[in-house]
């Protein structure tokens, strides 16, 4: 269900389709279609491809589960309630079973994304 209108938007992420994405299985909640201030998707990782991004900071919140970040060449313990701010220029990828939610600012879930 989304309801829409000029003020506001309400998403239900029992309707929003998934779709495969760089890290995993993505729902989609807002997109730069939305609004081009922020994206913000449910991810659950699954065979995650190292990138970055050269504009977006992404907020990479733990919803459930656990793993491993990897951030620049560091790799890092994650778990629920964890926090990942991940600046600009930072390669990252991660590993493991969990569920997160992606801030991104400004919006780049599609446009942004950069390969080795």
């Amino acid at each position: 269900m989304t309801t829409t209108d000029e003020k506001y938007i309400i998403r239900s992420l029992a309707s929003t389709p998934e779709e495969r994405g760089v890290c995993g299985w993505r729902k989609t909640l807002i997109s730069h279609d939305d609004t081009p201030v922020a994206n913000v998707s449910h991810l659950r990782i699954d065979d995650s491809k190292k990138h970055y991004h050269r504009e977006m900071t992404e907020f990479y919140y733990v919803l459930s589960g656990g793993g491993t970040i990897w951030l620049d060449g560091e790799t890092r313990e994650i778990t629920a309630g964890d926090l990942v701010v991940i600046k600009p220029g930072t390669w990252h990828t991660s590993d493991g079973v969990m569920d997160v939610l992606i801030l991104g600012v400004p919006a780049g879930e599609q446009t942004d994304i950069w390969f080795a």
